[in-house]
């Protein structure tokens, strides 16, 4: 009652408990009666179908007032309330009885409604329906993880409420013996007085959605803009250090590296348009050695269609479409991303939403929505686990070989397969993971290969790392639906300056990627076009390519002179401080519109 927010019970049941536990010193008589059984009433002969005294009560209530509005007026009238409470619902009961005689309708039949055929049908198969579930997952009573699970969909509830259902019955029995103790004993507080609701999450309960990019506008227009006016006016009356303001952040998450408190989110592939990959796009499959998969991706693009569990899903889809790749290549591998609590990703992974938690197993039925399915991390965990395990089972023809990675591990069809340079592996993404598998290729004899991928990671990781593998082909089969197409990286890297070409994932990651928040106001393709009229931040990118303990103050004053030509191509200024008191005091920059870094610590 209490836990669960019910107010008007918790209100009156702890009344009427303790009106109950106080019966056999203010009414022993009834008490007696009570004892003796006469707190129920039989209002037929069938077996096992006494009810209590209210209930019936209330079923008489319901027969006096019948379908025409009931009776009207009574409370103002005592003596009428006295005849209708007296003789009501005996009255109700003869007529009942009348009309039962006339229609014929009284049955000799007095069993229960629950020993009928058809209750006992349904029973029996819902019995069934339970016994089968144990069979296949096993004693739920012996599960050791602290899930809330489903029984008959595998649906995982949130964490929040497994914990909710966890502490329900403690959180309402310490709030009754508060309600008893300051109400009924010691009588501080009224009866009356407001119940508090707990508001725990149940098992209808559906996650809160974040504010909206346009609320987070208003609010940060609201809250700050008039703020910067007010203090830059300060300042100036003041005789206050205008250079010193504008170095320091002065907000607690400040515009110029989040969004509402949240990394700044880019488009990623305008990367590739910079690149001029229209003229060498192709649309006929080349002729490779090895192919390599994206199983994330890949499974995110195969919907389940008519498949009705995993089992089916990995028979006719999942496995079909390995097939497919095997066909025209000695090598296909599987390489899946690993999802790690608290990793840098997990805000990626937060800004795509929330779905249910479900079991996987071969005979679990497949959610409805697989979309809200994929969300979850641990659902992918395990859905990745079992089609690793499929992928190892799979028969393959003599000269052919599968493998897949399994978390950190690795399997494969070839029994004894060297697999000393796959696992174990570290990497979380499989954007990275894949170039391990290439190079793994290339030391083993392939030459050319190719990698299945929607991701523009891969791509830029690809033409970085090129020269490094040192294959005759490497290319990438890119997109979905009308924009899919094979992007031949060779070629690609051989029209492009070396050092751009190793230098472009920290030029990737400088801009805006999964994690590092974009710059605001400015994408990938601005971005793109300062670096080629300032080609001196190459030599800064490449130091920190090179991932050396201390960043010098010369590649820091480039970083922050390319940083600055970002916002103004025509202005002189080298420090990002600088730009921003010029943006904001010469050019009218509000703060929504004013990105830059304002400490050039912060462009790190």
């Amino acid at each position: 009652m209490f836990a669960l927010d019910h107010t008007h019970y918790s209100r009156w049941l702890p009344i009427h408990i303790r009106d109950m536990s106080l019966l056999p010193k203010t009414h022993p008589a009834v008490f007696a009666e009570f004892c003796n059984g006469k707190f129920v009433v039989q209002k037929t002969q069938n077996s096992f179908s006494c009810m209590a005294i209210d209930q019936c009560y209330e079923q008489n209530n319901a027969d006096v007032k019948g379908s025409t509005g009931g009776a009207i007026g009574l409370m103002t009238n005592p003596v009428a309330l006295e005849r209708w409470m007296v003789t009501g619902p005996e009255v109700a009961r003869m007529v009942t009885e009348f009309e039962s005689l006339l229609a014929g309708t009284k049955s000799s039949d007095h069993r229960h409604h629950e020993q009928h055929s058809a209750v006992q049908a349904t029973f029996l198969k819902e019995v069934k329906s339970l016994v089968s579930v144990f069979e296949e997952m096993g004693n739920p009573f012996l599960e050791q993880s602290n899930d809330l699970l489903v029984l008959d969909t595998k649906d995982i509830l949130d964490a929040s409420v497994a914990e909710a259902v966890r502490k329900v019955e403690a959180l309402g029995v310490e709030q009754y013996q508060k309600f008893v103790e300051e109400r009924l004993v010691k009588c501080e507080k009224p009866v009356t007085d407001v119940i508090s609701k707990n508001n725990l999450p149940l098992l209808k309960h559906t996650p809160s959605k974040g504010s909206s990019k346009q609320k987070m506008q208003i609010e940060a227009l609201k809250s700050n803009c008039n703020l910067f006016s007010r203090l830059y006016v300060s300042c100036q009356a003041r005789s206050g250090n205008l250079d010193m303001f504008f170095s320091h952040e002065n907000e607690a998450a400040p515009p110029s590296l989040s969004l509402g408190g949240k990394l700044r989110h880019g488009t990623k592939a305008d990367l590739l348009d910079c690149l001029s990959l229209d003229e060498k796009r192709s649309t006929n499959m080349p002729a490779v050695d090895a192919t390599f998969i994206d199983g994330a991706a890949a499974v995110q693009m195969m919907h389940p269609g008519t498949a009705k569990t995993f089992q089916d899903y990995a028979d006719a889809i999942f496995l079909p479409y390995i097939s497919k790749y095997l066909e025209t290549a000695e090598r296909v591998d599987v390489v899946w991303d690993t999802y790690i609590r608290n990793s840098l990703k997990a805000s990626t992974r937060e800004r795509r939403g929330k779905g249910i938690r479900r079991r996987v197993s071969a005979t679990t039925l497949l959610p409805q929505k697989w979309d809200d399915f994929l969300r979850v991390a641990e659902n992918k965990t395990e859905l990745f686990k079992f089609l690793s395990g499929q992928v190892k089972n799979y028969p393959v023809h003599d000269g052919k070989v599968l493998f897949a990675t399994n978390e950190e591990d690795a399997v494969s069809t070839m029994v004894n397969a060297d697999m000393s340079n796959l696992a174990p592996c570290s990497q979380e993404e499989a954007d990275t993971r894949l170039l391990l598998h290439v190079l793994d290729a290339v030391q083993k004899g392939s030459r050319k290969l190719m990698v299945r991928t929607v991701d523009t990671d891969v791509v830029v990781l690809g033409i970085s790392k090129f020269h490094q593998i040192s294959p005759d082909e490497l290319w990438m089969a890119f997109g979905t639906k009308s924009n899919y197409c094979y992007l031949p990286i060779h070629e690609i890297v051989g029209s492009m300056d070396p050092k751009i070409c190793t230098t472009l994932p920290v030029f990737h990651a400088f801009t805006g990627c999964d994690t590092v928040s974009a710059f605001g106001g400015r994408g990938k393709k601005t971005a793109w076009k300062v670096w080629q009229v300032f080609p001196d931040v190459t030599d800064a990118f490449e130091h920190l390519f090179l991932m050396e303990n201390d960043i010098s103050e010369s590649t820091l004053s480039v970083l922050e002179r390319y940083v600055v030509l970002l916002y103004d191509r025509t202005s002189g200024l080298e420090s990002v401080n600088d730009a921003r008191k010029w943006l904001f005091t010469k050019k009218s920059r509000t703060l929504e519109n004013n990105h830059l870094h304002k400490q050039h610590s912060n462009s790190m």
